[in-house]
């Protein structure tokens, strides 16, 4: 990206996907406005994605951003270690692939 380029916050499970399955039903997956599905974007670019599922580079992407995160000593950890836990309670969480693919499962 460079410096003059405007930047968005995509939802690489589009956060629409609550509303539309929460008008019919109920949303049983994680919260998609949670950092975990957050990844920084050209602002044209996610305006262009707006509502489209992420395709296997992009999981693959974010899972790989997860891990790293971590594996780090980083303060986000914490926060992505909680977004895992409240989907998967009292049990082992799973690797952040294992995660995404759960969460494709949902939709």
């Amino acid at each position: 990206m460079g410096i003059n380029d405007d930047l968005a916050v995509d939802h690489v499970f589009p956060f629409s996907l609550m509303r539309r399955f929460g008008s019919v039903d109920s949303w049983h997956g994680p919260d998609l406005d949670s950092l975990w599905n957050l990844a920084p974007a050209h602002a044209a670019c996610n305006r262009t994605k707006s509502d489209r599922l992420p395709n296997t580079l992009e999981l693959a992407r974010l899972a790989a951003r997860n891990e790293a995160i971590m594996q780090s000593p980083h303060p986000l950890r914490r926060t992505l270690q909680r977004s895992m836990t409240k989907v998967h309670p009292g049990r082992r969480v799973p690797s952040w692939s294992d995660f995404l693919k759960a969460v494709q499962m949902t939709i």
